[in-house]
Formats: structure tokens, sequence, C-alpha cells
């Protein structure tokens, strides 16, 4: 991306102040390391324009939340931002957040995702091209994708993907791909590190644009129960971070009114 002049769109899970939709938001009280992950122990949050507990971690809820337990899990779990930014899988029922931002980014502190269905989108991160000219616009994820099998059946592991893509809103309202990455998931974890992937198109001015992970083709299920993931095929999205990166218009003053330096 040539220009020097770049704002960043970033999922930003775990940001303090910048919560999803409708969340609750409770923090960890904790005696000692352990403790922080039994829930028995949270309290209420804070205001997000008060500081951020200085000892504590917070859970935030999903913004559309279904049934949840431990052995089922719900793939429709939504977590949904103000701006449009989404998250949505089976896994864990709460974003669990470090109150030091300097701990994101760290293994106990990703967003495992799974699906069970074709075609599920996992996450968006919209933006808006505001610069007077055709520019560059890049998607980026850093993830590690991984396949699972059913655990019964002595099944054979399938190929699985998923698809990274960049995104225009049209004037009819609908959005479409503009780029694409396939994405091939592994099927095991062991050895296997976070990487970064990237997608990137050029776009016309004043154009909304968003980055979108989904899964590609799964097979049929197994058991009717879409969210009984132990005895169907699933694929899974073990999110780091996700972020939509977008030439600035920086005025300039020396030229008439629209033109950028």
């Amino acid at each position: 991306m040539s220009s020097q002049y770049v704002q960043e769109v970033s999922l930003n899970m775990c940001s303090w102040v910048d919560r999803p939709i409708s969340t609750t938001c409770t923090a960890q009280n904790p005696q000692d390391f352990w403790s922080t992950w039994i829930r028995e122990n949270a309290v209420p949050c804070e205001a997000p324009t008060a500081p951020p507990p200085s000892t504590y971690w917070f859970d935030l809820s999903p913004t559309v939340a279904c049934r949840y337990d431990g052995h089922n899990g719900c793939r429709m779990q939504q977590w949904k931002w103000p701006d449009g930014r989404y998250l949505s899988g089976w896994g864990e029922s709460v974003l669990h957040c470090p109150s030091d931002p300097a701990l994101w980014g760290q293994s106990l502190f990703t967003k495992p995702l799974l699906s069970t269905i074709s075609g599920h989108v996992f996450l968006q991160v919209p933006g808006f091209l505001s610069h007077s000219q055709p520019k560059y616009v890049r998607g980026q994820v850093k993830m590690m994708l991984l396949s699972g099998r059913p655990y019964s059946g002595n099944l054979p592991h399938v190929a699985m993907s998923a698809t990274l893509a960049l995104q225009s809103l049209g004037t009819d309202n609908v959005w479409r791909d503009i780029a694409t990455k396939v994405i091939p998931a592994s099927a095991y974890s062991s050895g296997l590190d976070y990487e970064l992937y990237e997608v990137e198109s050029l776009v016309q001015p004043y154009t909304p644009v968003r980055v979108e992970l989904r899964a590609n083709t799964l097979p049929p299920l197994r058991v009717s129960d879409e969210n009984y993931i132990w005895e169907n095929y699933r694929i899974s999205a073990d999110i780091v971070d996700a972020r939509l990166i977008l030439p600035d218009c920086i005025p300039d003053q020396s030229r008439p009114p629209g033109y950028c330096l």
C-alpha cells in the first residue's frame, strides 16, 4: 500500500471502552491466578468510561446468545459492535479478556469459533474508503484454521477451507466479493502457529468496504443437530486479530476541496 496515510479498523475484541452491543460485562475478582477462570467470582464491570480493572480479567457476553452448555454449545452466538464489526460461532460463551492490553494476542486470549455449516460467517470488519481517488484496500486476519472429524466411527479427515474476502457495498445495497483468498484448514494443531492472511484490491472512491471470513463447503451433517459438533465434521477459526487497512484522505490545503495529499 503506497500511501503513507492509512487508517486501520480492528476487530478489537477486548476493548474495555468499545464493547459489543448489549453485552454484559463481568470482571473476575481473583484471589490467585487460577481463580480468574472461575466465574462464580465475577462481579459487574464498571462503566466503559471508568478505568479497566487493574487486577481483574473481564468477560463480554454475546450480543445475540442462545442456550449454551459445555457439551453442545451453539454456533449462533454473535458479538456485534455499533459500527458493524461482527463475530459468530460455536465456542466459549464469552469473550475472555485480560485487563492489560499488552496480554492480548497471546494463546490464552484468542477466540476459537467453530461451525458445522457450509458458508458460516465467522467475522466481518467494515470500513469506508474516504479517498477521492481509487486506492488499494487490504484485509487481514491472524488465526489458526483447523478441521475436525467426528469423534466416533473412525471416519477419515476431510479437506476443508475458509475464504477471506474483501467486499464492497454496491449502489443496490448488496455486498459483493472483490478479492478472495482460500485458506486450507489443517487437520492437526500440533506444531502449528497462528498465521497472518491478507487479501487486497483496488477500491473506488467513497465506497463502503469490509473484510469477511467464512467457511466454505463442509461435509453434510451426520447428526441433525448442527450444534452437536462432536459427531459432525467441523471447521475452527482460532482468531487472534482481524483488521481492515484503508488509505486515508488528508486534505491538501494548497489545492481545491476534494484533493488529498
